[in-house]
């Protein structure tokens, strides 16, 4: 089962990881000249926002992710840094004053992956958990450690439409958790009709949206009985996709949530 767990001190020496900066940047290494020099913006300019890269710089010298694989880094605006590098998830609460970005309480996911996915997890946690400095550059996320520099850019929204929206952590009131193994459930929202897979019951539901909500019409369900952790999903989403609820993308994340209950799911492709 995906939980959370402690990475404090989970590598014994920080290992640099950063970026590649845009084309055009080739006179001197990542981090030198203007862009270091810019002043660190607002800290609340980064809430509600979420950035990617592709390309990692170590001392000076690029570094392919593993294959399939990219940096990116999510602000949800709640007072945390939800990261990820391919593999597992990397959350924590996060202050980004003195143009500092300090991540603590610092937690991973623990999801089977490959070892070299593996590696790249631990080499992000342990930049983000050497207290960075940060800057924009327009679009352009800088963080820089003593002698490395992650460059990423903001990426834009996924749609809603079209789009097949993965379950990845249930919201029940003050706590969040990853959606239990064994779970893939998935959202396709279709032009008035969201069809969902992967779940017990639930497997189309009726839909109109404002700006910020989403108003369901579900239909009388069946009554078939699954293994347990799928039950657990359908039931919140049964709630949720019962009337109104309040939604958000932020980036490729999409929130669904009504009262202290709520689904974030990801977006998949």
């Amino acid at each position: 089962m995906s939980r959370p767990r402690s990475v404090t001190n989970i590598w014994p020496g920080i290992v640099s990881i950063a970026a590649l900066a845009m084309a055009g940047c080739a006179a001197g290494p990542v981090g030198s000249g203007a862009a270091a020099g810019l002043p660190p913006a607002d800290p609340g300019v980064l809430h509600g926002r979420t950035y990617t890269a592709q390309t990692i710089i170590e001392k000076g010298r690029p570094r392919a992710f593993v294959a399939g694989t990219s940096i990116e880094l999510r602000f949800p605006g709640d007072g945390r840094l939800v990261a990820n590098a391919g593999c597992n998830t990397i959350s924590g609460a996060v202050a980004t004053g003195g143009g500092k970005l300090g991540l603590t309480d610092m937690a991973i996911t623990e999801m089977g992956c490959q070892p070299e996915q593996h590696d790249q997890d631990q080499r992000l946690s342990a930049f983000l958990g050497s207290r960075p400095s940060w800057r924009l550059d327009g679009e352009t996320l800088i963080l820089s450690s003593a002698d490395t520099t992650l460059v990423l850019t903001r990426a834009k929204a996924a749609p809603l439409v079209g789009t097949a929206w993965r379950t990845d952590t249930l919201i029940l009131g003050d706590v969040a958790g990853a959606t239990p193994a064994g779970v893939d459930a998935t959202l396709v929202f279709g032009r008035d009709q969201v069809t969902v897979s992967g779940l017990c019951n639930l497997r189309a539901v009726r839909y109109r949206t404002t700006p910020a909500t989403i108003a369901f019409e579900l239909d009388p369900l069946s009554h078939n009985t699954c293994a347990p952790e799928i039950m657990r999903v359908e039931q919140v989403a049964v709630g949720l996709f019962d009337g109104r609820a309040d939604y958000r993308i932020d980036h490729r994340t999409l929130t669904i949530s009504k009262g202290d209950k709520g689904l974030l799911l990801v977006a998949q492709g």
